[in-house]
């Protein structure tokens, strides 16, 4: 009787779990292929807690918009009107931030985007229109009309020479301005007063704002509040 060695082939296959790769083997004896048993029947569920984390982080930043003026010489002086409304621009800033137990621990700029901000034009009118008003004087002729708060004043304060701006005396029919909306030496009619010139100028009078002269405060019959004045002189040329 012949006896023949058994001649064993191992044919190696892959198993993956969770990622990991584990391998396992097929026999094959004298031409007779036999499996083993499966190893696993079932998907195991491993779960892994990590106290790293890594997220992408979102850091929005508003621009925002210019305001432009445009002279418009066929609007009239003084008249202003949105020609085109503002809107704000924004950039986006894109940050990789590592966590170690929920807590910040690097923050990694990988990209930056720009939406830039639509600039408001604001339409300026500089074309003088002559009206008239009645008055207590007659008949006035004026290119602008302003509503102001009106104060008034004398010369009469500690500290004061009871000298204009100008160099002139303070009494009825002076007035202080802001010369960035009044200029100094313009001639204007104030609704409850009368006659005013632009004299003087004060630390609290901006914008639309004017004092009204008198030679003595405590006469005045001005009562603070606010009222309409015309400029009658020193309009722009067209």
């Amino acid at each position: 009787m012949n006896y023949y060695p058994k001649v064993v082939l191992l044919t190696v296959g892959l198993i993956t779990i969770l990622g990991k790769d584990f391998v396992i083997s097929k026999q094959k004896v004298l031409g007779v292929t036999s499996f083993p048993e499966p190893i696993l029947e079932s998907t195991v569920s491993l779960k892994i807690n990590s106290s790293f984390d890594l997220k992408e982080v979102e850091v929005n930043e508003p621009i925002p918009y210019a305001t432009e003026y445009k002279d418009d010489k066929d609007r009239e002086y003084g008249l202003e009107e949105i020609i085109q409304k503002g809107v704000d621009g924004i950039t986006t800033y894109l940050y990789k931030v590592a966590f170690w137990h929920e807590e910040e621990i690097s923050r990694d700029l990988v990209d930056t985007k720009i939406s830039p901000a639509v600039p408001e034009i604001i339409s300026v009118g500089k074309k003088v229109v002559w009206r008239e008003i009645d008055t207590e004087y007659g008949e006035l002729k004026y290119w602008r009309k302003l509503r102001v708060f009106a104060t008034k004043y004398d010369g009469n304060c500690t500290g004061c020479r009871g000298l204009t701006y100008s160099g002139t005396l303070v009494r009825k029919g002076v007035c202080a301005v802001d010369p960035k909306v009044i200029s100094l030496g313009t001639n204007f009619y104030v609704e409850g007063y009368g006659m005013c010139r632009s004299e003087d100028i004060g630390g609290l009078i901006k914008g639309n704002r004017i004092d009204l002269g008198y030679e003595d405060v405590m006469k005045g019959t001005w009562r603070t509040g606010y009222t309409n004045i015309y400029l009658l002189t020193s309009a722009p040329e067209n």
